[in-house]
């Protein structure tokens, strides 16, 4: 049964500004406290379009809806105060929530005093008995559920495979397709605002509180509120390098050199804080994975929709080797010798990567040898550095641009079969080109340039004294990284704002007569952009601990400097989530993915460069040895790299990664769930 709100239009003897308002006080009234999924129809100018045109769509509409209807939505109608969008607010009655809820084994917290906290699959039995504990959004339909439940079920409703009556024509509501076909303008979910401002008045603008991350979770999911944890986990991590560093480097102006007797200190004190980063997060990450019930979340991972609708993908049209049964969805593996299948396809990715490094290899040495030397001599290293800094980081920059539009059409092009594997092999093919992008110049001028002629020539720092470059080169990044970082979370955003403003009000300023436009709730979500997903959230931390962990012992100031951007964009991009995104749909991990395997050699390589900088590119050891001949240097980097080498095994042996509390905490509440379930409520478990 479809509940049908007024359809708002402007006549002419309405007064503009109170008709709008009408309108946008009907819209929060029809939202406030329901979790809504929207969908978006066109309405055409009745004045400028052809008639034949109008009735198209009309039936395209009357289409859809009656689709809508059948499957039994609450269906809320509201027409735009420019009359050129129909908006469809769409939701699930509260009996059929039920009924949804237990039918997908929705799984929701019971109530931790009586019953011990578990999560436990959803029955209408101890909804009835109130045993479930009370989510965050306290959504008026069923406070069991959050939100974010409740929109997926609506969602999976929509999008459910209808009753097939042997026609062949069933074919499931899929609202990407009707937007690709252009029959539907979009298709999202609403943000929920009791949540919301919950959201913006507890994280968002408490600059100086803990993140609520349980409530992070129960609005965005487990995916999202991870990667949150890693940002506030690493950022508090942060906090031991930047006070060291930052007392080194008043050393430094002590001394007057970039070489100071604590050099050496500072290079294994980083080694083995990035080692502890690594291992500590493991750890932390173990923890969640009990805390949110994660444990078997790969196990029990759907496949991809992009999967099964890739044309290469076979539809029950293979037999498994194994099983025997023909597999719904099959796409071959393949080899890399001969190429074929997946592998095949992983190949010609990898050439492109090889193809794109040797280029980041090739503009680095040419940007030194033509920019940044000439201009190097002992009495000034800060212009050429400088400009050496200004040049790597806008090369680097605009080729990750490059390498990431072509990234994202090949691993779509491998067609990976769930979500986890296809984000690792994004993070994987990512870190192969932007490992070479953004540390190779580094790596040249730190390692190289001294001790191996380029391209023929004699390259080296004047009077070898390569630590100053280094230095000047990491500050001006983290200055350019610095400013990007606050323009795009603030003047592009900014200037994007002002752009759809224009462009969508048009209709709008045309309808009120040039007056003030009034959106709804709906439109304002309509404009802002969809989630882009955590890839690209992930990747400037992960790359700037890269940078921090391997070179900042040339720059101790770059982990403060990394320290400040970085609580300062936390809080801008959980603004930029909560009120500037639409909301993104259900999204679960029970880890980091490969962006983990990727610290892992950050930590590795850090035990290599931090010892290739004290003992080769710093002269500070000459603080403690005077005499040292370069082959003295060389043997000391050698067995100071084996001790760090020895130092990180050690910690990764002595810091056990499965918390032993945790384990249990989550056993004894799995246990008192289930006793509870058998003998106070009497049913069968599973």
């Amino acid at each position: 049964m479809a509940k049908v709100a007024a359809r708002y239009r402007r006549d002419a003897d309405d007064d503009d500004e109170e008709d709008g308002g009408a309108v946008a006080m009907l819209a929060g009234t029809m939202t406030m406290g329901r979790a809504l999924v929207c969908l978006v129809l066109e309405l055409p100018d009745e004045e400028t379009t052809p008639e034949d045109v109008i009735e198209a769509k009309k039936a395209e509409r009357e289409s859809v809806i009656a689709r809508l209807v059948d499957l039994n939505l609450e269906i809320d109608q509201l027409v735009n105060f420019a009359g050129d969008k129909l908006f469809l607010l769409l939701s699930l009655p509260e009996e059929r929530i039920l009924q949804e809820a237990e039918a997908r084994q929705v799984k929701v917290r019971i109530n931790e005093e009586k019953y011990g906290g578990a999560l436990c699959k959803f029955r209408r039995q101890l909804f009835e008995e109130e045993a479930f504990a009370k989510t965050t959004d306290e959504c008026e339909a069923c406070s069991a559920l959050s939100s974010l439940q409740l929109l997926e079920l609506t969602h999976s409703v929509v999008t459910m495979e209808p009753f097939d009556d042997g026609s062949g024509d069933a074919q499931a509501f899929d609202p990407q397709r009707l937007v690709d076909e252009g029959k539907i303008l979009a298709y999202f979910y609403l943000h929920y605002d009791r949540s919301r401002l919950k959201l913006l008045e507890n994280w968002v603008i408490s600059y100086l509180s803990p993140q609520p991350l349980e409530d992070i979770r129960d609005y965005f999911g487990e995916k999202i509120a991870l990667f949150y944890t890693w940002v506030g986990f690493y950022n508090t991590m942060l906090w031991f390098p930047a006070i060291v560093g930052t007392l080194l480097s008043t050393t430094k102006v002590y001394f007057g050199t970039s070489d100071t007797p604590w050099v050496s200190m500072y290079g294994i004190l980083l080694t083995l804080w990035t080692v502890l980063v690594c291992h500590l997060w493991k750890r932390l990450e173990a923890q969640r994975r009990y805390e949110w019930d994660t444990l078997e979340f790969e196990e029990q991972e759907v496949m991809r929709t992009e999967f099964m609708k890739n044309p290469a993908t076979l539809r029950n049209a293979h037999k498994n080797e194994v099983t025997g049964a023909i597999d719904e969805y099959y796409f071959d593996e393949g080899g890399y010798f001969p190429p074929s299948g997946r592998a095949g396809r992983c190949a010609v990715t990898f050439g492109v990567i090889f193809v794109m490094d040797g280029l980041s290899i090739l503009l680095s040495i040419f940007i030194y040898q033509h920019a940044v030397h000439p201009l190097l001599s002992m009495e000034d290293h800060m212009t050429g550095s400088t400009v050496g800094g200004v040049l790597f980081s806008a090369t680097s920059l605009l080729l990750d641009r490059v390498f990431s539009a072509l990234i994202a059409r090949l691993i779509e092009w491998e067609n990976w079969t769930t979500e986890t594997q296809h984000e690792d092999a994004l993070i994987v093919r990512s870190c192969l080109f932007n490992v070479v992008n953004k540390y190779f110049c580094l790596i040249l001028v730190a390692f190289l340039i001294n001790h191996v002629p380029i391209m023929g020539e004699d390259l080296s720092c004047p009077d070898w004294q390569c630590m100053p470059v280094v230095h000047t080169m990491l500050m001006v990044h983290f200055i350019a990284t610095a400013m990007m970082q606050l323009a795009e979370a603030n003047l592009l955003p900014y200037l994007k704002k002002v752009y759809t403003d224009f462009k969508m009000n048009a209709s709008l300023k045309k309808a009120a007569g040039q007056g003030a436009p009034v959106k709804t709730p709906m439109e304002e979500a309509l404009e802002t952009p969809p989630f882009s997903g955590v890839f690209d959230q992930y990747s400037p931390y992960v790359f700037q601990f890269g940078y921090i962990a391997c070179f900042t012992v040339a720059f101790p100031m770059g982990a403060l400097f990394a320290l400040v951007t970085n609580l300062y964009q936390l809080r801008m991009s959980a603004k930029t989530l909560v009120t500037a995104t639409q909301r993104p749909p259900y999204s679960c991990a029970s880890d980091i993915g490969a962006w983990q395997s990727v610290m892992d050699i950050v930590a590795t390589a850090s035990v290599i460069t931090n010892s290739l900088i004290i003992g080769i590119t710093s002269h500070s050891c000459y603080f403690y040895f005077p005499e040292m001949t370069m082959l003295q240097r060389i043997w000391a980097v050698i067995i100071l790299e084996h001790l760090l080498f020895g130092a990180k095994i050690f910690i990764e042996n002595v810091i056990k990664i499965e918390d032993a509390e945790a384990s249990r905490e989550y056993d004894r509440k799995t246990t008192m769930r289930d006793f509870h379930l058998k003998n106070t409520f009497k049913i069968e478990l599973d």
